[in-house]
């Protein structure tokens, strides 16, 4: 009799163990799986975080090349008005020689 409730002792222990065995292998595959997850997460996210920046990069250097053009764009048309405005006054000048000229070929 003693036998048996050892022995049952000891199979009912066993029956434990290995469920409990059971029980920490399905939370440590768990673990891992959640581990390799948030590592996929993480690469990612810096995946994304460079494609990011290198679109950030992108979009500032055109940002850089818009603003020289337009930069270079403003100068050219201060350049033409001013051109603009010495045709005007050489044109009031040369208006007010030919009105000159005329009246004094009207006068003779």
């Amino acid at each position: 009799m003693e036998n048996i409730a050892l022995i049952s002792i000891l199979g009912i222990l066993a029956l434990y163990f290995f469920g409990s065995l059971n029980v920490y292998k399905s939370m440590y595959a768990k673990l891992q799986e959640e581990k390799e997850l948030a590592e996929n997460v993480n690469q990612n996210r810096d995946k994304d975080l460079r494609k990011y920046e290198n679109q950030l990069q992108d979009a500032l250097q055109t940002i850089k090349d818009l603003d020289d053009r337009l930069t270079k764009s403003r100068e050219e048309l201060q350049l033409e008005k001013q051109k603009r405005n010495e045709f005007r006054h050489r044109n009031e000048l040369l208006q007010k020689r030919v009105d000159e000229l005329y009246s004094s070929v009207g006068m003779i």
